[in-house]
């Protein structure tokens, strides 16, 4: 017996403006993000966790003095998740940063671990420069501190150094070939630099050592799609789609609201049999609000 899965392209696929947005919305959001950030990074039920959040800050928005029963339906959960998706900073956190368990989290020599530390409070405050500066001194000390040259090429990505950032995640992977976070950003930051081809590349081997991670599928399929090969980036979307949805993950949130783009760019095209055959591959249909 097939399961058919259904997304609907309707408002909350395709994204909200904050000018649209209710009081009441914004509290049960800004409610479920204060629950996300006690959240931590090393528990392996992280998803679970989050939904827990949402779920709660919604029953609590329903408790309200003076809320109506239409109120209350009107506050949906997937309304609460894609706002989550685009303005939780908690929620971004928890999504891409490894678990400190991990063998190359932490440095046994306690000054690289000391700059470490003080770059992280420097990257969580904005202030990539000196972020840059501390991970540095980290990787002096000890060059084998995989975290610190993780995040010194996130810091220097966020500094717009592409090139740096891409040299630091590349020796971060010479300590571990598979890291996980250096794989992902590495792909992330050659896209970002337009270097697609590269980005490709990087995305696919994430994709070949972590199969049920949606990151791979999803920047993938971003790049496949915008440079004209439509079906295949569909594919990997909703591939994506799929995999966070299974996971109970809130990035689905921001999945489906691509696939909505895709489906009306195809639309337009008058080339929707492209959609409707890679929707079928995944028994996905669609439902228009």
């Amino acid at each position: 017996m097939k399961i058919i899965k259904y997304i609907f392209l309707c408002s909350f696929v395709l994204g909200y403006s904050q000018d649209n947005t209710d009081e009441k919305l914004l509290a049960v959001v800004n409610d479920a993000c204060e629950c996300i950030s006690k959240i931590e990074v090393s528990s392996d039920a992280k998803n679970d966790n989050i939904s827990d959040c949402i779920s709660q800050s919604i029953a609590r928005g329903k408790d309200k003095k003076g809320d109506s029963e239409k109120d209350s339906n009107e506050m949906t959960y997937k309304m609460v998740e894609s706002y989550l998706v685009q303005h939780c900073k908690p929620l971004k956190e928890l999504a891409f940063t490894e678990n400190k368990k991990f063998k190359y989290a932490s440095s046994d020599n306690v000054l690289a671990q000391l700059a470490y530390d003080d770059g992280m409070e420097y990257i969580n405050e904005g202030d990539t420069e000196n972020a840059i500066q501390k991970f540095s001194k980290a990787v002096s000390i000890d060059p084998n501190f995989a975290f610190a040259w993780d995040n010194l090429g996130i810091s220097y990505r966020k500094n717009k150094q592409y090139e740096q950032a891409i040299a630091a995640y590349l020796k971060s992977l010479e300590i571990y070939p598979e890291g996980r976070l250096p794989l992902l950003n590495i792909a992330i930051t050659y896209n970002l630099n337009q270097q697609y081809t590269e980005a490709v590349t990087y995305y696919e081997k994430f994709i070949d050592i972590y199969s049920d991670d949606p990151e791979g599928y999803y920047g993938l399929g971003l790049i496949l799609y915008t440079q004209d090969q439509e079906e295949a980036g569909l594919d990997h979307l909703i591939r994506a789609y799929t995999i966070y949805t299974s996971q109970n993950s809130p990035y689905r949130a921001d999945a489906a609201k691509k696939i909505g783009y895709m489906y009306k760019d195809l639309k337009n095209q008058d080339k929707l049999e492209v959609f409707n055959k890679v929707a079928d591959k995944y028994n996905l249909k669609v439902q228009n609000n």
